[in-house]
């Protein structure tokens, strides 16, 4: 299947391992370039740039504070000047804020705030006029099932986030763009850098329809799907990945 991305420019943010890694080995796999970010862990990040140029496309790589207005613009630009346009952003990067409402502090609220929503807003807002300028483009954010179960921290933050998601599709459809989340379930990821991927702790049969943890690969899967043209016709939705965990 043609997914139509060849050539195209894909930003990432998070881009160091688990998701971020899978979906830019993904879309390397589909002749895409790619524009790849983290706040600090360069060395890791390094590691997927090597890892995604061995499908023969080009990858730039930089640091990026995601919830910084100045340097998203700034890395935006770089992916400009290198690329010409930059067609589809992946918003990865996230903040876990775990608890009851009681249980979580402000840090930790402003903290994960900014990344989980605040970035991606400002990220969409710089790729936006370039999507627009070429009547194209795709934006995917990433959210979880978190929101239906009623977390105060991360299903309070990823429901915004989808928010934020239709908000983009409502408005901006009629140039070809389309924005999506991806609503991961139980995933097998590497919790800590160097530890290798496995369940996390605690998860052994899950009691879910599809009784096992899912994979990164899975997920960069609907990742690329969303990105496609096949999907062309797809915006606003939160396309879940979670073994039946929750059915939407």
């Amino acid at each position: 299947m043609d997914t139509g991305l060849k050539g195209k420019t894909v930003l990432i943010t998070g881009a160091t391992r688990n998701h971020g890694r899978a979906s830019a080995i993904a879309f390397a796999e589909e002749g895409a370039n790619l524009l790849l970010c983290t706040r600090s862990s360069m060395d890791m990040l390094e590691e997927t740039a090597e890892l995604a140029s061995k499908s023969g496309v080009k990858v730039v790589t930089g640091a990026c504070d995601v919830t910084d207005e100045a340097q998203v613009e700034a890395f935006v630009q770089k992916g400009l000047d290198e690329f010409g346009h930059v067609d589809v952003l992946v918003n990865n990067a996230a903040w876990r804020a775990r608890g009851d409402l009681l249980s979580i502090d402000e840090d930790l609220w402003q903290t994960a705030l900014g990344v989980n929503l605040h970035a991606p807003f400002l990220t969409s807002k710089a790729v936006l006029p370039n999507m627009v300028r070429q009547n194209w483009g795709r934006i995917i954010n990433y959210s979880g099932i978190a929101p239906f179960r009623g977390a105060s921290g991360q299903g309070t933050l990823k429901m915004a986030t989808e928010g934020l998601t239709r908000a983009i599709a409502q408005e901006y459809g009629r140039y070809n763009i389309t924005a999506n989340c991806i609503g991961p379930g139980s995933i097998a990821v590497a919790r800590t850098p160097g530890q290798e991927t496995g369940p996390a702790e605690g998860h052994g049969q899950l009691n879910i329809p599809v009784p096992r943890q899912g994979t990164v690969e899975e997920c960069s899967a609907t990742v690329v799907f969303l990105a496609s043209e096949q999907a062309s016709y797809i915006t606003g939705q939160n396309y879940l990945v979670n073994g039946g965990a929750y059915f939407h």
